[in-house]
């Protein structure tokens, strides 16, 4: 079966009961999975789940962070979001032009539970009381500057065939919960993540429309 896969990479340097989690824009993707059977994200944490992780972190503190971490730089593969679908059930091919706007910059995003609280506004953001420096992940994340660039292609869809458009890509997780303390009472608990985006590209898949 004929199968083609364009890929426009743009590569991206490092950027309770069920308990709420405040949003984030990789929470709207439409799909993530991980290299790793078992991997969650913090959305996904049952109360049971912060039960066993609390248990971890109840050794009491004059002041400050106490933080276990479930998740460490667990690698992720996502869809971002599909953004056509175009189906040839005809007798001879047709011509799509796709317009695409590839961007470069460091993406790195937070979600956050319970009473711990993110500061900042828009996408930039982060936890508040210093949360993060307290929380060791074992990958870095590099700074680079926003570049944009227009990118035109036609493709040519074949009869009986479907072509999708999709942003996908590549990133890391690390989650787990936190406790705060103030004078050996705890103040401030619930869960922590950070989701950076590694790898982000456009893939242009043409495939039979029969295809299961």
């Amino acid at each position: 079966m004929k199968k083609v896969i364009i890929g426009l990479m743009m590569v991206l340097t490092f950027t309770l009961m069920k308990e709420s989690v405040n949003a984030a824009e990789y929470q709207t993707y439409q799909e993530i999975t991980f290299e790793i059977d078992g991997v969650k994200l913090l959305e996904d944490y049952t109360e049971s789940d912060y039960k066993y992780y609390y248990k971890k972190i109840n050794k009491r503190k004059f002041w400050g962070w106490r933080t276990h971490s479930s998740f460490n730089g667990e690698k992720a593969y996502f869809i971002k979001e599909t953004l056509y679908v175009v189906e040839n059930s005809g007798e001879s091919p047709i011509i799509e032009t796709l317009e695409f706007k590839v961007r470069e910059e460091s993406k790195k995003q937070y979600g956050a539970s319970g009473t711990i609280g993110l500061s900042g506004s828009g996408k930039v953001k982060g936890f508040k009381l210093g949360l993060e420096n307290k929380i060791k992940v074992n990958y870095e994340v590099a700074t680079t500057e926003k570049t944009e660039e227009n990118v035109v292609i036609k493709v040519s869809v074949d009869a009986n065939t479907m072509l999708i458009v999709q942003i996908i890509g590549e990133g890391k997780i690390s989650n787990g919960v936190a406790k705060y303390y103030r004078f050996f009472k705890n103040v401030k608990k619930g869960g922590y993540e950070i989701f950076v985006v590694t790898t982000e590209y456009y893939s242009i898949v043409k495939k039979p429309i029969n295809e299961e």
